[in-house]
C-alpha cells in the first residue's frame, strides 16, 4: 500500500518496482489507508505496536467519562505532540504571521458543505445512483455521500533501538467545497478535486479530526468494548467515527468539531509580529483523591482510604502489610491512603458541552483541592464535584493549572 514518504519513489526507482495501481482509471478505490506506521495513540488501546508483524484493528478507542454541569459526559483523549511541548514552543499556536507554525504542523481537509458549527451538511448536495440503498455488509464507503479529503497522515518514525516520534496534530485547516452536481464519492484525492473544482483557499476555520486505524473500535462511555460477539452487552465499534479520503485510500477519523481561535499580538526576538492560537477549555481535576478498594470474600468495599490485608480492611501505616499500594500516600493521622488525581480516571469536570459556546476540543488541565471530614482527608471519587460552579465553590479549592501532568490534550467531545 502506498505510504506518505518522500523516499518511497526513489526506492521503487532503485528496485524496479511499479505502482500496483498504476493501470486502474479514474477516482477508483484503493482500499484502507494503512495504518501500520500510526503512531500509537492513533492506533487505539491494545494496538500492535508496528510495523512489523502489524495487524491492523487490533486496538480500540474508548471514550474517558467525565462531567459537564453535574451531567455525565464524555471526550477522547489524545496528547500533544513532544514538539508542541517543548520549552521554547507555543503549543497553542497554529498560524505565526502569517505563516504556518512548523511546531504544529496542520494539514488541509477538503469539507464538503459544511455547515457551522456543525462541519457536516444537513443533507448531502451529491447525486446518488439511482434507487440506491447502502448495505454496510457489502460496500466500503456509502454512496449516498460524498466524504471528506485529508491531505495528511498521522505517520510515526520508527528507527531501531530509538523510541518512536511523531509530529502529526489531529488538526486539520478547512478548505469548504460544494458536492452539488457531482455524482457522490467521484472525488478521492485532493489531485481530482483541484481538477475539477480548482484551488479553493482555506476558510480559516480548524478543525479537530483525529485520524485512526479504520478497522479499529469505537466506543462510548457506557459500552464494553471487551463483550464477547453475541453477547448482550456486545457494541461493533462501528458508529462513533466517521470516514474519509486520502489520496483513493478510506480512512477513519474522529469528528471534534470546529476550533475556536483567537488573534493575538507577541514580541519574540525583538519583533512584533501577529500570531493564530487555539482557544481551549479547562478540565478539571483533584489533586488528590482518597481511593477506595474492594476486600473480602464475598468481595466489599472498605471504607475510604483503608486497604485489604488478607480480606480484612484496615488503616493503612506507613510501612508493612499495611502500607498504601505503591503510588499512594499513607496519611498516618487518619490512617488513610492518598492518590494524585489523574485526567482520564473517570472524575474530569469539562467547563462545556459540545454543544455549549465555550466548548474547545482542546483541553488545558486545571486542578483543585477537595477535601472532607475532621481531620481533613482529600475526598473520595464518589464525593467529588461534578460541575466547574461546585468546584470554584470549595473552601481553600482554587483551581490553578497543573504542573504535575500534561497541560495540554486534545479532547474531542462527539455528537
Amino acid at each position: 500500500m502506498k505510504r506518505s514518504s518522500p523516499v518511497l519513489p526513489i526506492l521503487l526507482a532503485v528496485v524496479g518496482a511499479c505502482d500496483p495501481y498504476s493501470a486502474q482509471q479514474g477516482e477508483f478505490t484503493a482500499g484502507p489507508v494503512d495504518p501500520s506506521n500510526f503512531p500509537a495513540p492513533y492506533l487505539g488501546v491494545g494496538a500492535d505496536t508496528g510495523p512489523n508483524g502489524f495487524r491492523s484493528g487490533r486496538g480500540r478507542f474508548v471514550e474517558v467519562g467525565g462531567y459537564v454541569n453535574n451531567n455525565p459526559a464524555g471526550y477522547y483523549s489524545f496528547p500533544f505532540t513532544t514538539a508542541q511541548l517543548a520549552p521554547a514552543a507555543d503549543p497553542l499556536r497554529l498560524v505565526d504571521d502569517g505563516n504556518a507554525y512548523s511546531p504544529v504542523p496542520v494539514g488541509l481537509a477538503y469539507v464538503f458543505d459544511p455547515a457551522p458549527p456543525n462541519p457536516f451538511p444537513p443533507s448531502q448536495t451529491c447525486t446518488a445512483p439511482p434507487n440506491y440503498t447502502y448495505d454496510p455488509t457489502r460496500e466500503d464507503m456509502r454512496l449516498d455521500e460524498q466524504s471528506n479529503i485529508f491531505t495528511q497522515l498521522p505517520i510515526a518514525s520508527e528507527r531501531p533501538g530509538v523510541a518512536s516520534t511523531f509530529t502529526y496534530v489531529p488538526i486539520v485547516s478547512e478548505v469548504a467545497v460544494s458536492g452539488a452536481g457531482l455524482a457522490c464519492q467521484s472525488l478521492k484525492s485532493e489531485k481530482t478535486l483541484n481538477r475539477v473544482l480548482g484551488n479553493p483557499p482555506p476558510s480559516g476555520n480548524y478543525l479537530l479530526w483525529a485520524i485512526i486505524d479504520t478497522a479499529s473500535g469505537v466506543y462510548r462511555v457506557n459500552e464494553n468494548p471487551t463483550a464477547a460477539y453475541g453477547s448482550p452487552g456486545y457494541v461493533n465499534g462501528v458508529g462513533v467515527q466517521k470516514y474519509g479520503w486520502f489520496g483513493h485510500y478510506y480512512l477513519a477519523y474522529i469528528d471534534g468539531g470546529y476550533i475556536p481561535t483567537q488573534p493575538a499580538t507577541v514580541t519574540e526576538g525583538g519583533r512584533t509580529k501577529q500570531v493564530l492560537r487555539m482557544k481551549t477549555q479547562r478540565l478539571y481535576v483533584p489533586r488528590l483523591i482518597t481511593p477506595t478498594v474492594s476486600c473480602g470474600s464475598p468481595s466489599r468495599n472498605c471504607s475510604a482510604g483503608q486497604v485489604c490485608v488478607s480480606n480484612t480492611c484496615r488503616a493503612c501505616t506507613a510501612t508493612g502489610a499495611a502500607a498504601c499500594p505503591t503510588g499512594q500516600t499513607c496519611i498516618t493521622a487518619t490512617g488513610t491512603c492518598s492518590a494524585s488525581g489523574m485526567p482520564g480516571a473517570g472524575y474530569d469536570v469539562l467547563q462545556a458541552s459540545r454543544a455549549g459556546d465555550n466548548y474547545s476540543p482542546v483541553c488545558e488541565v486545571w486542578q483543585y483541592t477537595a477535601t472532607a471530614g475532621a481531620p481533613p482527608i482529600p475526598r473520595p471519587v464518589s464525593q467529588l464535584p461534578q460541575s466547574e460552579t461546585d468546584i470554584t465553590a470549595l473552601p481553600g479549592g482554587m483551581p490553578a493549572v497543573t504542573t504535575d501532568v500534561p497541560r495540554f490534550l486534545y479532547c474531542p467531545q462527539v455528537n
